[in-house]
């Protein structure tokens, strides 16, 4: 449809039906929109058991069920209506909110882009009243089975926005996404017992615990309760409340530093930083902790009056706050048994061990990189044919990290610089070219889509890929799930394994996604390497049979004696008139 010029555009009041699926569009985009505000209106029933109920990953049904307050005819008949709430009346309410939902937005975005019905009673010896309401209509309320509490009802959802539903996701990957929300509030409320149906299936089951239990339980594979403490901090008009992981359950990703306020999962990326500056000595540069970080503040202290979604917060006291993290994570760490001597990038205790990571709902595993516990390194010659830059038994004498990049070691009668990455990447990338994979299922498959091109290529290489140790398989058209990584993979990041496996296919392809993942795991520029480590990455080093990385970068720059003697103007002496000096 043509539209008009500028010239001929006259302003003009939106009819009802198109404002409305503006509004609607704002608070509601995906599924896991829909299941994150009908538990927000439930955990503010005061229900203390919840289920929630996907079906197709929420495009066909959503279903919460909860055992709350529950709600009269007249709250019913009017609670699908725009700005329809029971949580404020003025306008000084909203400086004082305390309750997840208020801006009374939700059920009635839900009820214009799709078939809703809402079966409610507040007692349990009355019959329920079942309201339904179909794209904005409502088709009428009558009595019907039900107990004490409501259940909400979401079927065919954007069944009216048919473009909107082009944008929408695969299955699995709609489905990933409800359960991220499903735990984000499972883990705020630990005193209400959740559970999560998936396509008729239960997949999570989580009874009342404490905090620490049901992080420890919601999380399942990725984290075990022993390995976690618990510490608190105050300040003026807040309290903070942390659960942190020990630092050997470090990540490369902060997927486990989760910040609540006022039990709403927030974004806020000044205490995330918090969290890390208190981690600072307990773990290695390019890794992240686990905590979870969760801040009661006044309500007259913050605004979550600023995005439909209440997906921001705006603090007053700021500054305060963050301080009061930091506090926190340091009078956790004790509590958990740890020193800062025990993990001190300079003690031989904290020597790269790269410990096990669960990233993306995979299990644990790690690399064998420099300094894994247990590791031998070979002190025979190398192969026939490779470099060596030492004689066989000679010492390495370490002398320190230059430019954060570049290790600097003595050996006999030369000085070596080594790159630390390119040296790691290439000793990753021959453990992996050799093969002997140990699989390690992933506690959630990760979805993923694929372009028409990528699809074909991903079928014709599975078999492939299986045999360089990613498990993949089909979730739908264009759909693929990784249900499995070999050991080593496991501490990729899931955009980087996801871009690795779309780029499947092709001449060398195999080389190059090996190369790619030994380049990703590998140590990185600016990590600091304390000298136990980087005596025995320069071991392993001298024991490649090729001295440059997998891209074709040399690994190490040699400067012999004589070269350095020249310099600066001394003389060539031969080491038995040294001895005698």
């Amino acid at each position: 449809m043509a539209i008009s010029p500028p010239s001929s555009r006259r302003i003009r009041i939106l009819r009802d039906e198109v404002s409305r699926k503006i509004a609607a569009g704002e608070v509601i985009d995906r599924p896991f929109s829909i299941v994150r505000e009908l538990l927000d209106n439930a955990i503010d029933a005061g229900a203390s058991a919840i289920e929630v109920s996907i079906e197709a990953g929420g495009l066909a049904r959503v279903r919460v069920v909860d055992d709350g307050a529950g709600m009269a005819r007249e709250d019913l008949a009017l609670c699908w209506r725009p700005h329809a709430t029971s949580k404020i009346e003025s306008e000084n309410d909203l400086l004082r909110v305390s309750s997840l939902g208020f801006r009374g937005e939700a059920l009635s975005s839900i009820a214009v882009c799709s078939r809703l019905s809402i079966t409610s009673s507040t007692t349990p010896d009355e019959p329920a009243l079942r309201t339904e309401v179909l794209g904005g209509s409502l088709l009428g309320i009558q009595e019907g089975p039900g107990k004490k509490g409501t259940v909400v009802d979401v079927a065919e959802l954007f069944y009216n926005f048919p473009a909107r539903r082009k944008f929408l996701r695969s299955v699995s990957a709609e489905s990933a996404l409800c359960r991220s929300v499903f735990l984000d509030r499972a883990v705020a409320h630990p005193g209400i017992s959740f559970r999560l149906f998936a396509d008729g299936g239960l997949k999570i089951s989580l009874p009342a615990a404490s905090l620490l239990e049901r992080i420890a339980l919601a999380y399942g594979q990725k984290l075990d309760a022993p390995l976690l403490a618990e510490s608190a901090a105050e300040g003026s008009g807040f309290r903070i409340r942390i659960v942190a992981g020990r630092p050997e359950l470090r990540r490369r990703d902060r997927k486990l530093i989760q910040v609540f306020v006022n039990r709403r999962r927030v974004a806020e990326f000044s205490l995330m930083q918090a969290v890390e500056y208190g981690f600072s000595g307990y773990v290695p540069g390019g890794w992240y902790p686990v905590a979870f970080v969760f801040v009661e503040i006044d309500p007259g202290l913050i605004d979550f009056n600023i995005h439909p979604a209440k997906k921001e917060v705006r603090f007053r006291n700021l500054a305060d706050v963050h301080a009061g993290v930091v506090k926190a994570v340091r009078a956790a760490l004790p509590e958990a048994g740890v020193s800062r001597a025990e993990s001190s990038p300079s003690s031989p205790a904290a020597r790269f061990d790269f410990p096990a990571e669960t990233g993306g709902g995979r299990a644990s595993a790690a690399p064998r990189a420099p300094g894994w516990p247990g590791q031998t390194f070979p002190s025979a010659p190398p192969p026939e044919g490779s470099w060596k830059a030492a004689a066989p038994g000679s010492e390495i004498r370490y002398l320190g990290q230059v430019f954060g990049v570049f290790l600097v070691f003595e050996l006999p009668r030369k000085l070596v610089i080594l790159d630390q990455h390119a040296a790691h990447e290439r000793i990753i990338f021959e453990r992996l070219r050799a093969g002997g994979i140990s699989f390690q299922e992933m506690l959630f498959p990760l979805a993923f889509d694929a372009s028409p091109d990528e699809e074909k290529r991903i079928e014709e290489n599975r078999q492939g890929l299986r045999e360089l140790g990613i498990e993949v398989r089909r979730a739908g058209t264009r759909a693929f799930e990784v249900t499995a990584l070999a050991q080593d993979l496991v501490p990729l990041p899931e955009e980087t394994l996801v871009e690795m496996i779309r780029s499947t296919g092709g001449e060398q392809w195999r080389n190059a996604l090996l190369a790619r993942a030994a380049c990703s795991l590998a140590i990185k520029e600016g990590d600091t390497v304390d000298p136990v480590t980087a005596r025995e990455l320069c071991a392993q080093a001298l024991q490649l049979p090729v001295p440059r990385c997998p891209h074709g970068r040399p690994i190490w720059h040699e400067l012999p004696e004589e070269m350095l003697r020249r310099l600066v103007d001394r003389p060539v002496a031969d080491r038995a008139q040294r001895d005698i000096r």
